[in-house]
């Protein structure tokens, strides 16, 4: 995953830690990761806390062309209202510190891709 978009994660990284449920990212978010990845976060962590701290972890390594931040918006836009505010946090924050280049790249790639997210992002 890019810095840039790493940063729009960090900076609700408390919050994501504290709040989110990962097992239900996790199964959204199934097609991205391995099966090993998959149970490394579900039996190695044994606290919520610590699985959260692991997904994000997993995220953050993967490579741009897999599309790991518009995949985890949507998973979390699509498990719980309180992900899906978690969500439109995350994209206001990236939004802001990346100005238009995050609108110009929104726009131009909005009706090229059937398999993006409502926001521009690509599957």
């Amino acid at each position: 995953m890019d810095e840039q978009k790493q940063k729009a994660i960090q900076k609700h990284y408390a919050t994501l830690v504290k709040s989110m449920n990962s097992l239900w990212i996790m199964d959204h978010l199934a097609h991205l990761l391995s099966l090993e990845e998959m149970e490394s976060i579900r039996k190695a962590h044994l606290t919520p806390q610590e699985r959260t701290r692991e997904l994000i972890a997993v995220l953050f390594r993967k490579t741009e062309e897999l599309r790991p931040f518009g995949c985890f918006i949507k998973a979390l836009e699509e498990t719980d209202d309180n992900h899906k505010i978690l969500a439109e946090a995350i994209l206001k924050t990236y939004t802001h510190e990346n100005g238009a280049n995050v609108a110009e790249k929104v726009s131009r790639n909005s009706h090229l891709d059937a398999g993006e997210t409502e926001h521009g992002f690509k599957m």
